[in-house]
């Protein structure tokens, strides 16, 4: 079962909710979302979730961005029947059904309700909290590398991403987690970029899941944002073109490569949402499909 774990940003949760209702959507994948913003989006994405029974985790006490900071919310939510109650270990965890543990949790672990060696519980890939004696845990990993400049991307275009999905059981966990193709560090704030990179994850041919940067050249400045996404574009189309019998044409993929024919540039914050769910569908296509995830969820 694959847990990743989503910061609740406007084009992750728009990710989320075009493959839902495309029916794209594998119901072993069971994300975590961190509510950062009072948003009309996340209100839809909890009920269309709660709506096709797709199960789904939020964070009652989130720790970055605004939401946690406003007394009254405009967008009113509750969890339940497929939608469930998380909670990041803190000084006051309040009681809920996955519980997920950051780098400064250990000090807390006394003050946790004896029912938790019942509940799901997600761990950082450290030693540390490998040992700690709970049956149901989900290792939460930090797969995707994260450059400097988005420029750097260009430096190493070719990223192992990760295994796990391989060998979860046999380590004895319940799931895998991770950060998605995001990062875990959290940044509100958006704009013109120096370079435009597109980051998609594949299979390569020991079943690894790798991620492949495509990167933009003119990247001395900010100017002609446009210009920019269509020199990444091309570079994975030709990839694309050169690799198809190997790869998976998600529904984000799909819609990235139609901008060819379009030229039309859609802006940073859908280019990462069909990112995204191209990452989302080829993990849920696997975990459906098993080796055979080139047959898709839809096909």
């Amino acid at each position: 079962m694959y847990y990743p774990y989503l910061r609740g940003k406007q084009f992750d949760l728009l990710a989320l909710q075009t493959l839902v209702k495309a029916q794209r959507w594998s119901k072993k994948i069971q994300p975590i979302i961190e509510p950062v913003r009072d948003s009309a989006t996340l209100k839809n994405v909890i009920q269309l979730f709660d709506q096709q029974a797709c199960p789904l985790f939020v964070i009652q006490n989130p720790q970055v961005g605004t939401y946690k900071l406003l007394a009254e919310k405009k967008y009113h939510w509750h969890v339940e029947r497929s939608v469930r109650s998380a909670a990041i270990v803190t000084r006051d965890t309040p009681l809920a059904e996955l519980y997920v543990f950051t780098a400064r949790s250990p000090r807390q672990l006394a003050q946790l309700p004896m029912q938790l060696a019942e509940k799901l519980v997600v761990i950082p890939d450290q030693g540390r909290f490998r040992i700690l004696p709970f049956p149901r845990k989900i290792v939460l990993q930090e797969n995707f590398q994260v450059r400097k400049k988005v420029a750097d991307y260009a430096l190493k275009d070719d990223d192992f991403y990760s295994d796990e999905f391989l060998y979860w059981q046999t380590d004895g966990f319940v799931g895998f987690s991770d950060y998605t193709i995001e990062g875990s560090r959290y940044v509100d704030k958006g704009g013109p970029s120096r370079a435009i990179a597109l980051h998609i994850t594949y299979f390569d041919a020991y079943l690894n899941l790798r991620v492949k940067h495509f990167v933009s050249d003119s990247n001395d400045d900010a100017r002609d944002q446009a210009g920019k996404f269509f020199e990444a574009l091309a570079k994975l189309d030709v990839w694309v073109q050169k690799n198809h019998a190997q790869l998976l044409l998600t529904l984000g993929l799909e819609e990235l490569l139609a901008y060819q024919q379009t030229q039309k540039f859609p802006g940073l914050g859908t280019i990462k949402k069909w990112s995204l769910a191209h990452h989302l569908e080829l993990i849920g296509s696997y975990l459906e499909n098993g080796e055979h995830y080139l047959k898709g969820l839809n096909r």
